[in-house]
């Protein structure tokens, strides 16, 4: 298995490296990858955040050529009726995402990319159903909802009050935190 000193996270996200340690990995380099998110073209919505993951682990090998590391990088996206909710810090819109959430189901793709130090590339799409229950005027205006939502994909945290708002999930809990466990461990394994 890899060790811990292999690792560089390619993430600006402080989920993703609190999923890791959860799981005692604990990368040795944690580096934001300076990429345009919106200039990353995918010919599928689930794959999209796959391509961006990719694209940070790729930024990040150039500035590490001679790294002997394994690059992780991954990207969430939340998706319902032909809308991406993007993350944003205007409270605004994440009250509109969540009038739009409400007492409906929606998906939160997730993209995993391991680079490895022989340069092999392994890449993985996964795909979680999240149903909202019906949420009230007072959630919604809930300033602490609001200020939790302010960078989130879709406008809310699963892990923190957000869960009030969920009443159930298909598919992996941690990739709607921002990083699936399950498969990030199951290509590390493949990897190494």
């Amino acid at each position: 298995m890899i060790n811990n000193k292999q690792i560089i996270l390619a993430s600006s996200s402080p989920r993703r490296l609190q999923l890791l340690k959860q799981i005692n990995l604990k990368p040795h380099k944690v580096v934001s990858p300076n990429i345009d998110e919106n200039k990353v073209i995918s010919n599928s919505i689930h794959k999209r955040p796959v391509e961006i993951a990719y694209n940070k682990a790729l930024y990040v090998k150039k500035k590490y050529k001679k790294s002997i590391d394994y690059i992780l990088a991954a990207d969430t996206l939340v998706y319902r009726a032909g809308k991406i909710f993007e993350k944003t810090d205007n409270k605004n819109i994440i009250k509109e995402y969540l009038k739009n959430l409400s007492g409906k189901k929606h998906y939160v793709y997730g993209g995993i990319c391991i680079i490895g130090p022989k340069g092999q590339v392994l890449k993985k799409s996964v795909t979680t159903e999240v149903f909202f229950k019906k949420v009230s005027r007072e959630e919604i205006s809930n300033e602490n909802f609001l200020i939790e939502g302010i960078g989130k994909a879709g406008g809310y945290a699963i892990q923190g009050l957000g869960a009030t708002l969920i009443r159930k999930i298909k598919g992996s809990y941690s990739n709607v935190v921002g990083l699936s466990l399950y498969d990030t461990l199951n290509m590390l394994k493949g990897i190494s």
